[in-house]
């Protein structure tokens, strides 16, 4: 049913990548809003969106590409085509003094390089 848009609501969480691009094409532009198997859930067809795209495409240099990708998501957001969720701007995490792990690599909270520490003491 998904891939045929016969839905009313998803719970769906769209993928990114650290330098937006193409997956944002096949999310919003006209052209995969009536795709069967595309990934413009919301079944967006909209020029402005489209032509944002395409300046997030031809950008040329960074601070160009961070200006379309704004732009897009400011019209996205303006359109409610989706419910934002799950968004803050920090990570949560439970602490207990047990864990010991390497320092954090870059982008990622480091989850798979964590290891249980040997207690000093029995509990």
């Amino acid at each position: 049913r998904l891939d045929r848009f016969d839905f009313d609501m998803i719970l769906m969480t769209l993928q990114q990548t650290l330098s937006p691009g193409l997956e944002q094409w096949q999310y919003f532009h006209s052209s995969q809003a009536t795709i069967n198997g595309s990934k413009n859930y919301a079944g967006i067809a909209n020029p402005v969106v489209d032509a944002l795209l395409n300046k997030l495409l031809a950008a040329q240099t960074r601070d160009e590409q961070v200006a379309a990708a704004r732009a897009l998501d400011r019209v996205l957001l303006s359109q409610h085509y989706s419910i934002p969720n799950w968004y803050l701007n920090n990570h949560r995490l439970a602490y207990r003094n047990r864990f010991a792990m390497v320092t954090t690599p870059p982008y990622t909270l480091g989850l798979r390089a964590w290891w249980l520490k040997t207690l000093e003491k029995p509990r």
